[in-house]
Order: structure tokens, then C-alpha cells, then sequence
């Protein structure tokens, strides 16, 4: 890993080949880039770099750089960047869960401006996001949340969540929280299947509801990934990689299998699949050596993360009149999963 306050490129055009030989460590002569997910990326610029060097240089490599729009703004106030980069540079490779290789993680004394370069998963299938996940692809995905949720939890690691903010997050509710009421008006304003009547009535009050969630949420302090969706799971038959932690936090392992299976699944695929589901992955933390997590508790939390993990394809939503059509279809699509969700497992009557 190179040093995190190595020289960090202010843009593309700074990724030449001299730099990308150096944080390699091979020899390249020629570095040509092309920019790529620009219909799924928000926060930050994805660009794929064709090289050409020694044998031993890889043929392409994924580098990330901050976003140029207002998203940067709202990525640095959460720490987003500072978040990935810690994962890249602390977890990535010793926790059980597999990521692309990391050839740097860099940030310069802005925590605005930091650059990544990654393995490039081209030949990986990267999963639909709006398709959505099968059963199969779904169980991969909770193994590997459930090394990663003991991987926190075991010694010499305990300190690593401490690295990461909590799920609770005080500036996020200050600026998630307020975001939702606007993006639930464009989600009813454009759905075409209708809300529950008791959905509609916990939306309506969601701020109240989100303040009771989140101290369930941040009852243990767990390594989550926080965003684990489709489109950042990359596979090649029964193996996975997963992508993109600038949401990594603390808090309950729940949590994270509650956003993957309610808004990562077709409703019919997950649905009366929920408690099978999470009994499996704490079946799988208890394989790792966690086995203090009952599975009342961990369906409380389950159900809370459910209702209140809502918010971020709503939140989405306000950038409506900017966002491209498939983008569009993506927030409404994972609404409409979540609401269907948290009716089918009535996931209301966590909330006292």
C-alpha cells in the first residue's frame, strides 16, 4: 500500500503513465483513459486506464477520483472519501470479504481530493441493480457480511469500527433527515403501485420514526458495509467482490442485511424469505464465533433497518428533475422494494 500522503492527482489528466508506474510499481509507458458508470456514479468519477508497460503491469485498472458536482459537497461533509480510504487502507485484505486489489488509496490534506486505483473487475459480471439480485447471488453476499460483521467483532480488530462513524451519524441526520419529506413527494407523485395506507402514515412522520430506529441501529458496533447494493457486487461464478465503502459505519450486522435483502431482492424473490435469510446469516456469524446475537434481537433490528434504510432512495429522489431516465427507474424501483418489505413483515411493529 502507498503512503496515504503520497502525491494525489487533481483530476485525470494527472493519472499519466509516470504516476501510475510509480504507485504500481512496474514499468508503463502509456496510460490512455476512458471514463465509465457515468449513469450510476453520483459522488464520484469512475475512469478505466488501458496501460501499456512490462509483463507484470496489469492490462487496465480502475481509477476513482471525487466527483466535480454539488454531491462532492455532501460526500465530504458525511466523510465519505475519508471512509473509503480508511477501508482500502485498514480492512481491505484482512477481513473476510473480498475486494478488488488495491494499488493505491491516497488523500491529500483535503479530504476532498483523494484517488483510488483498483484491479479492474471487467470480466467479473457487475449485478443490475434494477433487476436485482436471485436467492443464490443474495446468500454469497450475507457470507461475506457476516465475516466481515465477526472479522469487527473479533481481537486483535475491535479497535478498526472506531475508525468509522457511527450509523447514527449527527450530520447526516441533518442532512438526510431533512431531504426525505421533498423525496417522498416525487416517489408518490411518479410510483405506480400504491403505498400501504400504515407505510404512508410512518412516511409522513418518518423524522420522528428515524430518531427511534437509529438507536436500535447503533446497538452494537459492528464493521457494516452501509451500502450494500447490487451494482456493487461483481462476481465470477460462486465468487464475490464488493465495491464502494465511502458508507462504511458502525453499528448492528442487521442493519446491512436488512438494506441488502429489502432493496436488493425482487419482492418475488425475498418475499417470505426474510427470517430465513437473516437466520442464515447469523447462522454464519456463528460459524465465525459469534453467537451472542439472538435472533429476536437481531430480527428487531432487522425490521427497523428495513423501515428506516427507506430513506436513502427516497433522499435520491430530490435530484429528480437532473437525473438520467434509468437512474429514475433505479429510486423508484428500490422504493417500491422497501415499501412492499416493510408491509410483509410489518415491520412497523418494531416501533413503539
Amino acid at each position: 500500500m502507498t503512503s496515504a500522503m503520497a502525491h494525489v492527482p487533481s483530476g485525470i489528466g494527472g493519472v499519466t503513465a509516470q504516476w501510475l508506474a510509480e504507485v504500481i510499481g512496474t514499468d508503463i509507458t502509456d496510460a490512455r483513459a476512458e471514463q465509465i458508470a457515468q449513469d450510476i456514479g453520483f459522488s464520484s468519477l469512475l475512469y478505466r486506464v488501458h496501460i501499456v508497460g512490462s509483463a507484470d503491469a496489469p492490462p487496465t485498472v480502475v481509477v476513482k477520483l471525487p466527483a466535480q458536482s454539488e454531491a462532492r459537497g455532501a460526500m465530504e461533509l458525511l466523510g465519505g472519501y475519508r471512509r473509503e480510504l480508511s477501508f482500502y487502507q485498514h480492512v481491505a485484505g484482512r477481513a473476510p470479504i473480498r475486494t478488488p486489489r488495491v494499488y493505491a488509496a491516497r488523500m491529500a490534506d483535503n479530504p476532498a481530493d483523494f484517488v483510488l486505483v483498483l484491479e479492474d473487475l471487467r470480466d467479473w459480471d457487475n449485478a443490475d441493480h434494477l433487476a436485482g439480485l436471485s436467492m443464490v447471488r443474495a446468500r454469497l453476499c450475507i457470507e461475506q457480511l457476516a465475516g466481515l460483521h465477526a472479522w469487527s467483532l473479533t481481537t486483535p480488530n475491535t479497535d478498526v469500527p472506531q475508525l468509522f462513524p457511527s450509523l447514527d451519524l449527527p450530520i447526516a441526520r441533518d442532512i438526510l433527515l431533512p431531504a426525505f419529506a421533498p423525496g417522498w413527494r416525487v416517489y408518490r407523485e411518479n410510483c405506480v403501485v400504491p403505498v400501504p395506507p400504515t407505510v404512508a402514515r410512518y412516511a409522513e412522520q418518518f423524522a420522528e420514526h428515524a430518531t427511534i430506529a437509529l438507536q436500535a441501529l447503533t446497538e452494537r458496533s459492528m464493521l457494516l458495509h452501509g451500502d450494500i447494493r447490487a451494482d456493487n457486487m461483481f462476481f465470477a461464478g460462486e465468487r464475490l467482490k464488493v465495491v464502494d465503502f465511502q458508507f462504511t459505519s458502525r453499528g448492528v450486522g442487521a442493519a446491512d442485511v436488512g438494506y441488502l435483502v429489502s432493496q436488493g431482492l425482487p419482492a418475488a424473490v425475498r418475499r417470505g424469505h426474510d427470517e430465513d435469510l437473516l437466520r442464515e446469516y447469523l447462522a454464519r456469524l456463528a460459524a465465525h464465533g459469534v453467537s451472542d446475537y439472538s435472533f429476536d434481537d437481531a430480527w428487531r433490528h432487522y425490521r427497523f433497518a428495513v423501515a428506516y434504510l427507506l430513506l436513502l432512495p427516497v433522499v435520491t429522489l430530490v435530484g429528480w428533475d437532473r437525473m438520467p431516465e434509468r437512474s429514475r427507474a433505479l429510486c423508484l424501483t428500490l422504493v417500491e422494494r422497501a415499501v412492499a418489505t416493510i408491509d410483509d413483515i410489518e415491520a412497523l411493529k418494531a416501533f413503539p
